[in-house]
């Protein structure tokens, strides 16, 4: 080799190993700087010409390990932004400070004070002052829950103008990386500035790439949305929700046309929020207010059955839980619906409610799909039972709907909901309802005064003083309108007595006749008007004629025989059996009360004569109209009781007595007030700790594989040093080679 082709190698070789040392020098100066991937000089040698050079500097960069921490990265910012959220929330739910339990067992014990001396101004007074302190505790509870919707669609507002920047920077670097890799050189800077806004998206939101051939990536959120196509980019938006303008949607901006796609998105903070919202957000709010109107219902209807210390009947304690703009407020419509609609919904029961929110969607073969959120439960026209009108629509299930006349009733779950539009629905009309969720907020305490809080009962029980068995009597109020029903001719009237009579027996001359036995009771209602004793005798045709004594008689004739048995249940409401009948007889039998002392049947009796027997059975109740009166333990035969009017109920406490019970009956889905509000307490906690496992594994794992990409993309000061000693060398030895050449050609011109 010549000596001028030794300086070809030694030059090659020097400007080669002098770019890896830049490369070395560049990695070792970017040791700390965030998102470098490291720099590695690629060697090649010069093919049948010899020597060396550099045939590219290749980026260490791991492709699929990037898009896998993308991935743990979204997963693991959605994880923590919903435990951060979470948390407070059970904080704010269990606090002593803030929670409904508490304040409701200062409610319950205020009203103790009232059952133990009922006279008192000041425990009366008491108790109205604890139950203005727990409706303010319901509304204030609900307001900080609804506080934190607030405080997300700040977020959104923040994450959403954040994904906007990131995704208008990606798009720049995409036009720098393709006119670079145009001219034939891609800069790794730009490569690594591009993978760490990539990353940054990762915690806002998830997301899939695909690379294109010009260099660009592009970038996908939701169901393939293009957030990044090239060198453009489609602006994401917040926006009023559908049919709730109190919580932010997220749009994205596709030519002149906004498309909500809040549904599709997951992943990152605006995944993690969103997910909250939906998952226990609304359902905590929902829970709370359930347990609100089922409080407000319940004390409601039971101090409605009292009478205050003017005499009066009770009043409402808390707010109407169907006011008009409460029953307004639960129904939504979606903005973009066809139809406009009046409407709402109304509660009928509040122990079928459901603590949900329900969508109603018309479709385009006339029908509709009922959906409740909370399970999924769908309904739709066709498993639903429909009514020809609409009001017949009174039970659980029914509907009536006139698709011409805009007009729509539905009963589902405790509640009924109505529509009405001028027009027809539309085939894409969409509606909410909210059967619950408002009413914590809407609670309110309307009863101001001691003295009109009702904790007498309106009807008092006595005995005789001569009674001498153990009965005895209770009665209690089943409807508020109790007054109005009872005071209906023929319906059982307070006051009114209480008497017993023994069993039924038959005598008289049956030697004629046969036997007669079996004597049943078939209609008290008609038993209860007929006065004994009762005489049947045979009217010498094998038929019967009946008597009894009432004055005057209640009487019938000619009644024949079905097979053996005697069925007196129309006229006298009782059958008897009657076997080896001799027509023709003419003897008569007798159905009369036995002469014992035991007791068969009880017998009311009111001023207007209004009169009622049945049987007695001991601790039964016997349903009246608007009460019930039960007769315990076992009376005498002569024990006479009464049912009067509680004109000087000031010292009474029995409906505060039932008011007080209400604190632990199963009145919340099988559970009472606090224990209902104790497992939604328990549920966010869940939730709270699940999501808190969850971030910390998808914090390890995210750790984990940016470690695993450190070792494989980050410098390495070690062996960075080496190649610097290494390339270093290598450089000196290539000027030693040219060194070389350099003297053998000096040698050759002096030998000339």
């Amino acid at each position: 080799m010549s000596s001028f082709g030794l300086l070809t190698l030694g030059t090659q070789s020097l400007q080669a190993n002098q770019t890896a040392l830049a490369v070395t020098g560049q990695n070792i100066s970017n040791v700390n700087t965030e998102g470098y991937t490291r720099q590695r000089p690629v060697f090649e040698s010069r093919e049948g010409q010899g020597g060396v050079l550099i045939d590219d500097i290749d980026r260490v960069a791991d492709a699929f390990l990037n898009r896998q921490i993308w991935a743990d990265s979204s997963t693991y910012s959605s994880y923590d932004i919903f435990e951060d959220f979470a948390n407070e929330l059970d904080n704010l739910m269990a606090s002593d400070v803030t929670s409904i339990s508490t304040a409701m067992d200062d409610y319950f014990g205020a009203l103790q004070t009232a059952v133990d001396d009922p006279v008192s101004l000041p425990n009366r007074e008491l108790f109205l002052a604890q139950s203005e302190s727990l409706v303010q505790r319901f509304n204030d509870l609900d307001a900080n829950i609804r506080r934190q919707n607030d405080t997300i669609n700040g977020r959104l507002e923040s994450y959403v103008s954040a994904v906007n920047s990131i995704a208008g920077h990606i798009a720049q670097l995409n036009e720098d990386i393709s006119i670079q890799q145009a001219s034939g050189e891609v800069s790794s800077e730009l490569l690594d500035q591009r993978d760490a806004k990539l990353e940054e998206l990762s915690t806002y939101v998830g997301f899939t790439t695909l690379d294109q051939p010009s260099g660009e990536v592009s970038v996908f959120i939701g169901n393939g949305e293009p957030l990044v196509v090239g060198l453009s980019t489609s602006p994401l938006s917040t926006m009023l929700g559908p049919a709730d303008s109190s919580q932010l949607s997220i749009g994205i901006q596709t030519g002149n046309s906004v498309g909500d796609i809040t549904n599709q998105l997951s992943g990152g903070k605006i995944g993690g929020v969103l997910e909250y919202r939906e998952d226990i957000l609304g359902s905590s709010l929902d829970e709370l207010g359930r347990i609100a109107l089922v409080f407000a219902d319940s004390m409601n209807e039971q101090h409605q059955k009292g009478v205050d210390l003017n005499g009066d009947a009770g009043g409402l304690m808390f707010t109407d839980i169907n006011t008009s703009q409460a029953v307004a407020d639960r129904l939504l419509a979606e903005r973009d619906n066809a139809s406009q609609v009046t409407g709402g919904v109304t509660i009928n029961d509040v122990s079928a409610l459901y603590a949900s929110e329900y969508s109603l969607d018309f479709n385009n073969s006339g029908g509709f799909t009922l959906t409740r959120e909370s399970d999924g439960q769908r309904w739709t026209n066709t498993s639903l039972t429909e009514e020809a009108v609409r009001t017949d629509v009174d039970q659980d299930g029914e509907f009536f709907l006139d698709s011409l006349s805009g007009e729509m009733t539905l009963r589902i779950d405790g509640f009924t909901m109505t529509l009405d539009t001028a027009g027809i629905f539309g085939t894409s009309d969409s509606f909410i309802m909210r059967p619950t969720r408002n009413a914590a907020s809407e609670i309110d305490s309307v009863l101001n005064q001691a003295s009109l809080l009702a904790l007498a009962a309106p009807l008092a029980t006595s005995e005789d003083s001569g009674n001498t068995g153990t009965g005895s009597v209770g009665v209690s109020i089943t409807d508020v309108e109790y007054a109005e029903l009872a005071a209906v001719t023929g319906e059982m009237t307070p006051p009114f007595d209480i008497t017993f009579q023994t069993p039924l027996e038959v005598v008289g001359a049956l030697a004629n006749v046969g036997t007669a036995s079996n004597l049943t009771v078939a209609d008290y209602d008609v038993f209860s008007t007929i006065v004994y004793p009762l005489t049947i005798t045979e009217d010498g045709a094998g038929n019967f004629d009946i008597s009894d004594s009432a004055v005057p008689a209640n009487t019938l004739s000619g009644v024949a025989l079905t097979g053996s048995q005697l069925d007196l249940s129309a006229s006298f409401g009782i059958t008897l059996d009657i076997s080896g009948v001799v027509a023709g007889s003419g003897e008569s039998f007798t159905v009369q009360h036995d002469s014992s002392t035991d007791v068969g049947f009880y017998e009311f009796v009111d001023g207007d004569g209004d009169r009622l027997v049945g049987q007695f059975v001991s601790g039964q109740s016997i349903a009246l109209q608007g009460f019930e009166v039960t007769i315990d333990n076992l009376p005498s035969i002569n024990d006479t009781f009464s049912v009067n009017l509680n004109t000087d109920g000031v010292s009474d406490n029995r409906n505060a007595l039932l008011l007080s019970d209400l604190q632990f009956a199963k009145t919340v889905e099988g559970a009472s007030f606090q224990d209902k509000y104790g497992q939604n307490v328990e549920r966010v906690g869940t939730q709270a700790s699940v999501a808190q496992v969850n971030a910390q594994a998808g914090k390890s794992v995210l750790d984990s594989n940016k470690e695993l990409r450190s070792s494989i993309a980050g410098v390495n000061l070690d062996e960075e040093a080496a190649k610097l000693v290494q390339f270093q060398q290598a450089y000196q030895a290539s000027a030693q080679i040219i060194r070389a050449s350099q003297t053998i050609f000096d040698t050759l011109l002096q030998s000339i």
